[in-house]
């Protein structure tokens, strides 16, 4: 005995599909990608009140092809990439209208400052993740979560 299955699948509605799965990997496997950095700079970042480690956010575009981390604490940027002859301008750091610099807790006024190193925290977080890796483990676990 024979059966015979004859179909005619629509395309279209084949490759709608296939485009939302793709779509929908994407984002999962992008999502694992930054939660795994985010996770790993919150724990490299300096910790002296901690709240360098709660200004992170993070953001993931709808398709899947962007990852956002940022570090919204207004010195973010300046522990991350360092200052004076550490910084961008690569100068020392000298007062701009007075003879001296002074801050709580110096020992007495200076005329300047040569900075302080970048402790680059989310750098190093994205050197250590395995990026291939934490993506395409989040496109598994999406499309084992789909069945």
């Amino acid at each position: 005995m024979d059966v015979n299955i004859k179909i005619n699948p629509d395309i279209k509605i084949i490759n709608n599909a296939l485009q939302s799965d793709y779509d929908g990997m994407r984002r999962a496997g992008m999502i694992n990608l930054v939660s795994s950095v985010e996770a790993l700079a919150v724990k490299k970042a300096p910790k002296k009140t901690s709240n360098l480690a709660r200004s992170r956010t993070s953001n993931v575009s709808a398709d899947g092809n962007k990852g956002t981390i940022s570090f919204t604490a207004p010195y973010a940027a300046y522990v991350h990439e360092g200052t004076g002859l550490f910084g961008i301008y690569h100068k020392r750091i000298e007062p701009k209208t007075k003879k001296a610099l002074f801050w709580p807790g110096a020992a007495h006024p200076v005329k300047s400052v040569k900075g302080m190193k970048g402790r680059p925290f989310v750098t190093d977080a994205v050197a250590e993740v395995n990026v291939d890796e934490a993506f395409n483990e989040g496109m598994r676990n999406y499309l084992s979560r789909k069945g």
